[in-house]
């Protein structure tokens, strides 16, 4: 049985001809490409999300709305702050890491 990443892997190995690139820069389609996989993967989840809450709120006998709502205080609030803190600094890595790129281009700032 074939993974999913094996059929990814396979399909692009069968590609033939040249990319389409619509853009004058290789490295910023790429980037364009990746987060549009990216928001596409993030819809799937989202509605797996909302399937997930409309199950937990039917079997709570709460609405949706008041699941939604909840809103948390003390160490939940610290732990969910500390974990949108470290997403925030995986996503944004690139713009503040301060080292010199590797390419000899001039550091941002």
């Amino acid at each position: 049985m074939t993974s999913a990443a094996e059929a990814i892997l396979a399909l692009v190995d069968s590609a033939r001809g040249t990319r389409p690139q619509s853009l004058d820069d290789r490295e910023v389609e790429e980037v364009l490409n990746i987060a549009l996989a990216l928001l596409v993967e993030l819809s799937v989840s989202n509605d797996r999300i909302d399937r997930l809450e409309r199950i937990v709120a039917a079997q709570g006998g709460i609405t949706t709305e008041t699941l939604r709502d909840i809103r948390y205080d003390g160490a939940e609030a610290d732990q969910r702050q500390q974990a949108m803190e470290a997403l925030l600094a995986r996503v944004l890595r690139i713009l503040i890491d301060p080292r010199v790129p590797t390419d000899g281009r001039p550091a941002r700032g």
